[in-house]
């Protein structure tokens, strides 16, 4: 059965097309609603009335866009995709596949790692998952194929963007949330890019299940300043569904939905550090499954390693951003199995495993609302803990912001007769109830959402100026080190020596901020004098054509400019040297924990 406000999003897809529009909706319904079917209904729409030759569904991290794409390349009929044999069908995302009547091939992916043949960087695919990264770089005429060439051809993937319809997914990631602590570049990249997109008439489809007002009202603002008007489709307690042909928003209620949410008897309790051991020992005990996540790696692992002191190995597993893509792979496996499991926030958003118990470090609302979303999922059990650790960000997340959260949480549960449900969107109360979403506005209240007023006007001119030179990009390129982030992700290669093939060396690298490397140099990396040994596939002249992957020495230097190691070839003694990856020291990476300094 399709959920009312999945139903909506369809009715008001059709409209628009119908009456010849270029539909702008943006989607916030709670998670585990199901919202990520919507994207695929949002383009069956859309092409029926030959508005659409594909979808492009962007997601903010590699994780939960390869979960994705397995869901989807698990709905089609072929050659079983060896990595995506540990996440089983979506029967509703499925279906909605079978009905494009779609083969393997028409399916594909781009970011980073590599799954499959199916790896689509110019984004020719009818089915396309990407990460915001590798979107934005296409859509920015930097296409992620040829970064290392002066001249790129970047107007076939533009091409491809202009004539799909794009789903932003889980778009308070974006840099749109005021407590993130996020850098202004990404959100600075995310209104450019949806203004790009609008101008052009791209149909787009914005979800998330916490969008603050700040995010909702600079994306409606900037829509309508393009001559288009946007529609916004909200999930809210109580409210009956109206018109959505007069209304920008709509706000609406799912009986069925709700009926389900209010089962739940839910638990918040704000805790010290050293209570995490006891509780989980408590809840493990009864049977429950938990799970704990910190805000730092190095917190994931210092906690790890203790409740592995009182559980079995099997019993407990850990995943945090810094395991190699083979490793995170059998990681994800194991965490579908484990009584507890310590992560870090890549478990928080898209990833479909439940837990009757969370722990959680204090971070902003948004990120404590999405955490406890991976808490009794598909309605399991009745009782749902939250366990929220004192913190003040750990520099993740903007300081204030935490503290002021915490203070309230407290506030609610130690000293009211109220409860926080952490499921239901609502701007009133609940029965004894206090939505998550109430918490969100309180404690964004006169905060703003900002934008790099010069990246805003590079990031425009290099999108939408007809004709620019490759100077010009490659100028703007480099003073914005990678366009969307300040410090850009670098491979570090941890894997056994000598390097044999390509597959071996993206399976066996784990990406790190180019601040992280420098932070922690020597530490990380195998250092020799004032060089860095790197990974290099080296390229014979045309007496010897021959390509093959080696080892080579780089200056210290090239991570004041990281961005010349991603674009960078050495030519000399009739070879040229393509940089891959850094080699890192040999005891820093381990298969348990990964990476840790």
């Amino acid at each position: 059965m399709m959920r009312v406000l999945n139903e909506l999003i369809e009715e008001l897809t059709e409209r628009v097309a119908r009456e010849g529009g270029y539909p702008v909706l943006i989607y916030e319904a709670p998670t585990g609603y199901g919202k990520t079917v919507a994207s695929i209904n949002f383009y069956r729409v859309l092409s029926k009335y030959y508005m659409s030759s594909g979808l492009i569904h962007v997601l903010p991290m590699r994780s939960i866009a390869t979960e994705f794409y397995c869901k989807v390349v698990n709905s089609v009929s072929g050659d079983e995709v060896s990595y995506c044999k540990e996440v089983s069908e979506d029967p509703i995302i499925g279906k909605a596949i079978r009905e494009l009547r779609l083969a393997k091939h028409d399916i594909g992916y781009q970011f980073m790692d590599f799954i499959d043949s199916s790896k689509a960087p110019y984004f020719l695919k009818t089915v396309l998952i990407t990460t915001f990264n590798s979107f934005f770089h296409n859509l920015a005429r930097f296409p992620i194929a040829e970064l290392r060439k002066y001249r790129r051809h970047y107007e076939i993937p533009r091409t491809s963007i202009f004539t799909s319809s794009v789903v932003l997914d889980e778009a308070h990631l974006y840099g749109g949330d005021p407590g993130s602590g996020d850098e202004k570049t990404l959100f600075t990249a995310l209104v450019v890019g949806i203004k790009a997109l609008v101008e052009a008439r791209v149909p787009i489809l914005i979800e998330s299940a916490t969008l603050p007002k700040q995010f909702t009202e600079a994306v409606i603002n900037m829509v309508r300043a393009t001559g288009v008007n946007p529609k916004v489709i909200s999930f809210r307690y109580g409210v009956r569904c109206g018109n959505a042909v007069g209304n920008t928003v709509l706000e609406c209620h799912d009986d069925e939905y709700v009926v389900k949410c209010l089962s739940l008897k839910w638990f918040t309790k704000v805790i010290d550090d050293e209570a995490i051991s006891r509780i989980v020992e408590h809840h493990t005990s009864v049977g429950h499954r938990v799970l704990v996540v910190r805000n730092t790696v190095g917190k994931a692992v210092k906690t790890y390693l203790k409740i592995r002191e009182r559980l079995n190995e099997d019993e407990v597993e850990i995943i945090h951003g810094h395991f190699t893509t083979k490793d995170r792979t059998e990681k994800l496996s194991r965490c579908r199995k484990a009584k507890v499991v310590v992560s870090t926030q890549v478990v928080e958003a898209g990833v479909n495993i439940s837990f009757n118990t969370l722990i959680t470090d204090a971070a902003s609302p948004s990120s404590i609302a999405q955490r406890a979303g991976r808490v009794l999922r598909m309605f399991e059990d009745e009782d749902a803990y939250v366990y929220v650790v004192k913190s003040d960000g750990d520099g993740v997340y903007d300081k204030s912001v935490t503290i002021n959260f915490t203070s309230k949480l407290v506030e609610i549960t130690e000293k009211s007769n109220y409860n926080i449900d952490w499921r239901i969107p609502s701007n009133k109360l609940i029965d004894n109830r206090i939505s998550f979403l109430k918490l969100i506005n309180d404690v964004y209240q006169g905060l703003d959402l900002e934008v790099d007023s010069k990246r805003y006007v590079d990031f425009v001119d290099i999108i939408s100026s007809p004709i620019i030179s490759q100077d010009r990009l490659n100028m703007i390129y480099r003073k914005s080190e990678g366009l969307i982030y300040s410090s850009i992700l670098l491979p570090v290669y941890v894997g056994m020596r000598p390097v044999q093939t390509l597959n071996e060396l993206i399976e066996n690298s784990v990406p790190l901020s180019t601040n992280f490397i420098r932070v922690n140099l020597n530490k990380i990396l195998e250092v020799d004098g004032d060089g860095l040994s790197v990974i290099v596939l080296i390229e014979g002249d045309s007496d010897e054509p021959s390509t093959y992957i080696g080892e080579s020495k780089m200056p210290l230097k090239i991570l004041e400019d990281p961005v010349e190691f991603l674009t960078r070839s050495l030519s000399g003694n009739g070879q040229t040297l393509i940089p891959l990856a850094f080699i890192a020291r040999p005891e820093v990476y381990n298969k348990v924990t990964g990476l840790v300094v």
